[in-house]
């Protein structure tokens, strides 16, 4: 079973949770486009180390857990209404968030079907 949920596993779900949390935020940003005022936001992504020492095996490297964090958009040019949300931004970065998305099902299916092609195999 520890197959299924080694470090580099565990990350690539992260990292899916995390763009999938980026995605929402973005929409939220296109839906409130035309409301004076609004601060656009964004989730920034941080790796933390994590502690080796709660029930790790010798040897076992330590793995690294993304935290996401909604953050104010600090980069988005404030509009004469207030709202710091621009649709060519936040559409661009929609389309790299898809791309990151769609990247990481894709490692994760990849690693899956040559786990299942393993036990498929060893029978």
């Amino acid at each position: 079973m520890q197959l299924l949920f080694d470090p580099t596993s565990r990350l690539l779900s992260q990292m899916i949770e995390g763009t999938g949390l980026r995605h929402r935020v973005l929409a939220a940003n296109l839906a409130n486009a035309e409301t004076p005022g609004y601060q656009a936001q964004d989730v920034r992504f941080s790796a933390i180390l994590e502690d080796a020492r709660g029930g790790g095996q010798a040897g076992e490297a330590t793995g690294v857990r993304m935290q996401p964090t909604v953050v104010q958009d600090a980069e988005a040019p404030v509009r004469r209404d207030g709202s710091t949300v621009d649709l060519d931004r936040q559409m661009v970065k929609l389309a790299q968030n898809t791309g990151w998305h769609n990247a990481m099902l894709q490692i994760l299916a990849g690693r899956l079907a040559i786990m299942r092609s393993a036990i498929k195999d060893g029978r």
